[in-house]
């Protein structure tokens, strides 16, 4: 078979098939991500991805250093899968300490087969980064979300 022939467009999923990811920095989560969340999973999983940027100024991290700064990643990680637990709402979680977070999140999405990606940083969610992660799950059929549900675009 030729491989080239094989068509490479997204599978249109029904309507509440697929996990939902929940993408977080280092601080608690907050309550309109978890209403995000309930709202699009409809009572299915939701991937909790904790998820921070490597320091660029270091170069490569030892592990002392990756593993100290993922810590405050990890609770942040295990807080809000307690959050999305008391919600009625069943959680998995992951963390990353990456160069590139954008790229992590799409493939973590792609990967668990995710129908949306609600974004709640410690900040607001700026412009490139979340312009970025929508420019890398274009085509694919992910929906990616603010936490205040204020819009959603389909990739």
């Amino acid at each position: 078979m030729n491989r080239y022939a094989v068509n490479r467009s997204p599978v249109n999923r029904p309507p509440g098939n697929g996990p939902v990811l929940l993408v977080i920095g280092s601080r608690a989560v907050s309550r309109a991500a978890i209403a995000c969340c309930a709202e699009l999973a409809a009572g299915g999983p939701v991937t909790v991805v904790g998820c921070a940027e490597a320091g660029a100024q270091s170069g490569a991290q030892s592990g002392a250093q990756s593993g100290a700064q993922s810590e405050p990643l990890r609770q942040a990680v295990a807080l809000a899968m307690n959050a999305l637990e008391n919600a009625g709402l069943t959680a998995l979680g992951h963390v990353t300490v990456t160069g590139s977070p954008a790229r992590a999140v799409a493939r973590a999405a792609r990967a668990r087969g995710a129908r949306a990606v609600v974004l709640d940083y410690g900040r607001s969610p700026t412009a490139p980064e979340a312009a970025e992660l929508r420019r890398r799950v274009y085509g694919s059929g992910i929906a990616v979300v603010t936490a205040e549900c204020s819009h959603v675009t389909h990739a």
